[in-house]
């Protein structure tokens, strides 16, 4: 039987064909540099530089200019407008509604009407009141006569009584030891009678002069309480006019002429436009930055106002932490008019409005900073690198104050300290390290 051929194998071929690859690929490297109108069908010799070497490039970097400039430290937060005075006028009295003096958005006075109730009913009790306290003052006036009078009757009915005493009084002189012309018994006892006549017509005076007083006393309460009635009835009648209680613009009126108002009724909402106040909270670790700091300035913005920015000024920091949020109250008084700026016109805050506060609690002049994209960390070091000759030096920081866009670095070592005008990577390799030589393309400032 002839021998049964085994089935072709490829297999151990592949070894084969990859070093004849590599072989002519190998000559090929070393053979000679072609040019690109040098090729093998343009008949020019070939030379070739076996001692050329591709040359590294540098990395790239791109830097920003470290600068001196004052910084500030600044808190940010949201809140609404408030008027430091917003009053409701409701209805003191209640009655039909004839008269709305006032719409909404118009500016009023402390003390101006503003809508007027139905008032024929508290004229009328006003007009009663006025006549009584003329009836009670013409009775009054009789009874303060009569007490003169009565004080007239009384002062004479004393004369006649000290004169009686002293008659009496002479009478008894002479009849002692006088006795040629002693006076007689009945003399002496006409005198005395005299005397008692004069003494009972005296009390009898002081009896009618009190009761004269007591009747004028008794009418001068009834004036006064006459008075107290007229007063309280004007004071109804000015209850059927709504006045504005405060200087402001009215914010909302709920009323309308015709319809009956119960008393107690919301009627009109004042606002005070010029006093303008903004009410915030912060947690109780940043009670010591508006406590302790000698440099505390707010501003706002707000997405009304687009473009505007307005300035307040930090009145009052509650000292008492609230248990359930834990953090306290801070109260700022705002100013209603934004600050002037160019080509652009000032612009009034209203009630309600929602601002964006920026609160300034600390402040450092003259000092260096960098943008935020140039501070760099590696675990708890915070370092930036700097491009000085074209090398990095990477430089330790620490990090001070800080914007949305830069931030304060401070330095301890004095040898690699930064300086005004250094340039610092902002865009470039993440390992770069001390002494790298690099290519800078440019700074942004």
């Amino acid at each position: 039987m002839p021998p049964t051929s085994s089935p072709q194998r490829s297999t151990p071929l592949r070894p084969r064909f990859l070093l004849i690859a590599l072989a002519m690929g190998w000559v090929t490297a070393c053979g000679p540099k072609v040019s690109a109108d040098e090729g093998p069908n343009s008949g020019a010799p070939v030379e070739v530089d076996p001692t050329a070497v591709k040359v590294r490039e540098l990395p790239k970097v791109r830097t920003s200019l470290v600068q001196r400039r004052d910084v500030e430290r600044i808190l940010e937060t949201t809140s609404a407008v408030e008027s430091v005075s917003e009053i409701n006028v409701v209805a003191e009295s209640g009655g039909r509604l004839i008269e709305v003096l006032v719409q909404e958005g118009a500016k009023v006075s402390a003390g101006q009407a503003l809508a007027r109730l139905d008032d024929r009913d508290q004229r009328i009790a006003v007009a009663d009141a006025k006549v009584s306290l003329t009836e009670t003052g013409t009775a009054l006036e009789g009874a303060d006569l009569a007490e003169r009078e009565a004080a007239a009757r009384t002062r004479s009915a004393k004369l006649a009584f000290d004169q009686a005493v002293r008659d009496l009084d002479r009478n008894l002189e002479l009849s002692k030891g006088n006795k040629i012309n002693p006076l007689s018994v009945q003399a002496i006892e006409a005198s005395r009678l005299a005397r008692d006549n004069a003494e009972e017509t005296l009390k009898q005076a002081e009896l009618a002069e009190l009761k004269a007083a007591v009747e004028t006393r008794s009418l001068q309460s009834a004036k006064q309480r006459a008075e107290l009635t007229l007063e309280r009835v004007e004071r109804d009648l000015e209850r059927t006019t709504l006045t504005s209680p405060i200087d402001g613009v009215v914010a909302q009126r709920m009323i309308e002429p015709g319809r009956n108002l119960n008393m107690g009724e919301l009627a009109f909402q004042i606002s005070d436009l010029e006093n303008l106040r903004v009410v915030f909270n912060r947690p109780q670790r940043e009670l010591e930055l508006f406590t302790g700091s000698d440099v505390l300035r707010l501003t706002a913005t707000t997405e009304a106002r687009p473009g505007a920015t307005f300035h307040g000024e930090i009145e009052r920091t509650s000292p008492v932490i609230d248990r359930t949020s834990g953090s306290f109250r801070v109260t700022a008084k705002l100013n209603p008019i934004s600050e002037a700026q160019a080509g652009a016109k000032r612009v009034r805050l209203l009630p309600g409005m929602l601002l964006r506060l920026f609160v300034v609690t600390g402040e450092h002049k003259d000092t260096l900073v960098v943008p935020k994209r140039a501070v760099r960390r590696e675990g708890s070091m915070v370092f930036v690198l700097a491009v000085r000759d074209n090398t990095i030096q990477r430089i330790p920081v620490t990090e001070g104050y800080a914007t949305d866009e830069e931030v304060e670095v401070l330095t301890n070592d004095p040898e690699r300290a930064l300086k005004d005008g250094d340039q610092v990577v902002l865009v470039g390799s993440r390992e770069l390290e001390d002494g790298d030589r690099v290519t800078n393309e440019g700074y942004d400032n």
